[in-house]
């Protein structure tokens, strides 16, 4: 039942910040968290639409992304055209077009869900979280995720320009629903070696999380070595829990056929680009 005695508009983030510490306070932008909570805790709706964080920006090594922006919007940006089609096809797979059109950045990533392919896929690309909790700060996105920022805001999201070739996969029962499991790699090459790896793993069912040892094993080897070897590192390595939709078994499993897959892809795009 609803049960809100305050909507408010501020237009400042100090404002709202203010009012967000107030008990059962909840900030909205997309709105969709909402309509999923049980809103009859909420008592004070604090509308963070008036702060503007709207938009996409090139500002040099690294691109800006406010926190309002819609992921619809991430689709068509011209500036994120940089990313590829690796990174339109992964915003393809968020949800339906009517969730695309409402779910915001901010939002995607202040509730620090497990399922949350947007955590996933910029983790994945190293970037870096703005928010506002009495002043502003930034840090980066897998910092953010396991930190206390409790009543924070978040303002922006900072990724960097693309370098390197990358690959996103998700297996679910079926096309709009949460993800069983989700993966998320980034390769640097020189020469015919591995410099640099990210390899991202999220649905868990818990939070995104970097899989730090397996992206060791990686450097310094062979791309196409390492494609049907890799897989068998991850599924020992990775954290998972079981619940409703699987054990943690299962999604050890799948995290190596999803790593062997996005090797593949991503070796594919190395060889288009004459990096192999």
């Amino acid at each position: 039942m609803l049960n809100v005695k305050e909507y408010v508009k501020p237009n400042k983030v100090e404002e709202a910040y203010e009012i967000g510490q107030m008990p059962n306070a909840f900030y909205v932008s997309g709105g969709l968290m909402v309509a999923q909570l049980k809103i009859s805790k909420v008592e004070h709706l604090i509308d963070l639409k008036s702060l503007g964080y709207e938009g996409i920006e090139d500002q040099g090594k690294e691109i800006k992304i406010g926190a309002n922006t819609k992921i619809s919007a991430l689709m068509s940006d011209k500036i994120l055209l940089l990313y590829g089609q690796p990174f339109r096809d992964a915003l393809k797979e968020i949800g339906s077009m009517q969730i695309r059109n409402m779910a915001t950045v901010g939002g995607s990533i202040a509730f620090k869900l497990g399922w949350s392919d947007l955590t996933t896929i910029f983790m994945t690309l190293n970037s870096k979280v703005e928010f506002y909790d009495g002043s502003f700060r930034k840090e980066s996105l897998e910092a953010y995720l396991v930190g206390n920022h409790k009543g924070a805001i978040i303002t922006s999201l900072y990724v960097p320009k693309p370098s390197g070739f990358w690959a996103f996969e998700k297996f679910s029962k079926s096309t709009f629903d949460i993800a069983t499991l989700k993966l998320g790699i980034k390769i640097d090459i020189k020469g015919k070696k591995i410099k640099d790896a990210r390899i991202v793993v999220g649905s868990r069912p818990m939070i995104s999380e970097r899989q730090e040892e397996v992206e060791n094993f990686l450097i310094g080897k062979e791309l196409n070595q390492m494609i049907d070897k890799v897989g068998d590192q991850i599924e020992k390595i990775v954290k998972c829990g079981t619940d409703i939709r699987a054990s943690a078994e299962y999604r050890k499993a799948l995290s190596k056929a999803l790593l062997t897959k996005a090797m593949r892809r991503v070796e594919d795009e190395s060889r288009v680009n004459g990096q192999r």
